[in-house]
């Protein structure tokens, strides 16, 4: 049973282009296509929702502030940064944090992002499913080994829900 569903931040749920060279805080983030219908109806169906994310100089508050101001920080009940942890992904401590802040088991989760060698790895060497967002050509997204594998690939943020739906049911 799947309980927790995270996000990347940067190309994830906000375009990475929207913050340019400014602070997180700073920047007026532009959000993907249907982030907020997917945020409220992953909420709506009890999914507890988190943010895993590399930050170069941001901390939680300041990525609250900037969720905030495009409303959406309502929906996420923990928001992990490389920053406060001292680790970036793919480093298996981040993820385990995140998981802790939630009460959730690894296999209990799903990790979707938009790189590979990133949110796919990490979220793959504990055992959390993955899904890899692939909305753009930003990232080289080649897979070079079993680990690297996504359990799914979407193009848009609105293929979510289905795609959860599939990993719930029974095999």
């Amino acid at each position: 049973m799947i309980r927790a569903v995270f996000f990347d931040l940067g190309d994830t749920l906000v375009a990475e282009e929207s913050v340019g060279k400014k602070h997180l805080w700073e920047a007026t983030l532009q959000k993907l296509p249907y982030l907020d219908e997917v945020l409220k109806e992953l909420k709506r169906r009890g999914y507890k929702l988190g943010i895993i994310t590399n930050t170069v100089i941001s901390r939680e508050e300041h990525v609250r502030m900037a969720l905030r101001r495009i409303d959406i920080e309502k929906y996420f009940d923990v928001i992990v940064t490389s920053v406060d942890v001292g680790f970036n992904k793919p480093d298996e401590r981040i993820f385990l944090t995140a998981l802790k802040g939630v009460n959730v088991k690894p296999e209990e989760a799903v990790m979707v992002g938009n790189r590979i060698s990133a949110d796919i790895l990490g979220g793959n060497r504990i055992g959390m499913k993955t899904i890899l967002y692939k909305w753009n050509e930003r990232y080289l997204n080649e897979i070079k080994s079993p680990e690297e594998q996504p359990t799914h690939i979407i193009n848009s943020l609105k293929e979510l829900p289905k795609i959860l739906a599939e990993i719930e049911k029974p095999q």
